[in-house]
């Protein structure tokens, strides 16, 4: 019974130092969103960051080159992209690059082919 207690109070004393840690780590979005990730993939490079929190006032911590990084943020319209199932046979032809590209209500999404003006998807 002696181990049993022991054991119980070092589980509750390792719980409760991860508290403090847990509690003051909100993570804050930043409004804006991250430009298009079109870059080649690094594979061995570490994260700069975990969330925007971490990132100067302009900069929101996004993927790019398949890492995470400080960036410019950049203005998103409402709504998703809708999703393309299908796949590319020629080459890729970017038509967009980021939102602001297009007109209206469109965004710039990712397609088979390369990024072009869409309607977004509510959601």
């Amino acid at each position: 019974m002696r181990a049993w207690s022991l054991l119980l109070l070092v589980a509750f004393l390792a719980l409760g130092s991860q508290l403090p840690a847990a509690l003051g780590s909100r993570k804050r979005e930043k409004l804006g969103g991250c430009p298009p990730d079109d870059g080649p993939c690094l594979q061995l490079v570490p994260d700069q960051c975990m969330d925007d929190s971490q990132c100067p006032s302009r900069k929101k911590c996004c993927y790019q080159a398949c890492y995470r990084q400080c960036v410019r943020l950049v203005s998103v319209k409402q709504g998703s992209c809708p999703k393309d199932p299908l796949r590319c046979l020629s080459p890729i032809q970017h038509l967009c690059h980021q939102d602001s590209d297009c007109r209206g209500s469109s965004r710039c999404c990712l397609g088979a082919c390369g990024r072009d003006c869409r309607n977004p998807v509510k959601g």
